[in-house]
């Protein structure tokens, strides 16, 4: 999504829906096709977390307007993937014991239910920064460096029996110019 207008959320949304769907009538609770279903669910969480953050921080940074219906429809579907995806995590689970050890598919959708179950019972309604977002610093072009430096170094001298108008303040030592 890159405006996050309800239309795009609902879209989202329904792929979400779609990608639940894909496995609620062929789950196989063993054998290789279960590592396929865990890493499907797995990834459908990864994408969810993702459009969650990506969806706030663009209000919070005021690239989309906030719309209660599209925080609505986010959440909702976060909750119904994570509700279908604790249920194949506990049943993974449960062939995991009979097996040795859990699979690197188990794992992987453990983790994104824990960081999708993080975003969820967190939630926090994402509202527009005060102020404009924090602007990335820059280092500034040499060539405007050098320009500065000139500047500076063009001013004249302070005086020899100049004082601070605030006699706390300390009295800047200038190096003598050697030019």
């Amino acid at each position: 999504m890159t405006t996050f207008d309800l239309a795009e959320v609902r879209d989202f949304a329904a792929d979400l829906d779609a990608g639940l769907a894909r496995h609620a009538t062929s789950e196989s609770m063993g054998g290789p096709g279960l590592d396929n279903v865990l890493r499907d669910y797995a990834e459908l969480c990864r994408d969810c977390c993702d459009q969650i953050k990506r969806w706030g921080d663009a209000v919070y940074s005021g690239r989309t307007a906030f719309e209660a219906e599209s925080e609505r429809v986010l959440k909702e579907g976060g909750e119904r993937l994570y509700s279908r995806a604790r249920e194949i995590d506990q049943a993974a689970s449960q062939s995991a014991t009979i097996a040795s050890r859990p699979s690197e598919a188990h794992l992987a959708l453990h983790t994104a239910l824990v960081e999708l179950d993080r975003l969820l019972r967190g939630w926090v309604t994402p509202s527009l920064a005060v102020g404009p977002s924090a602007k990335r610093w820059r280092y500034p072009e040499q060539a405007a460096t050098e320009e500065e430096i000139q500047r500076v170094a063009s001013l004249p001298p302070l005086p020899a029996d100049w004082q601070p108008a605030d006699p706390r303040l300390p009295i800047p030592r200038r190096k003598p110019r050697t030019s």
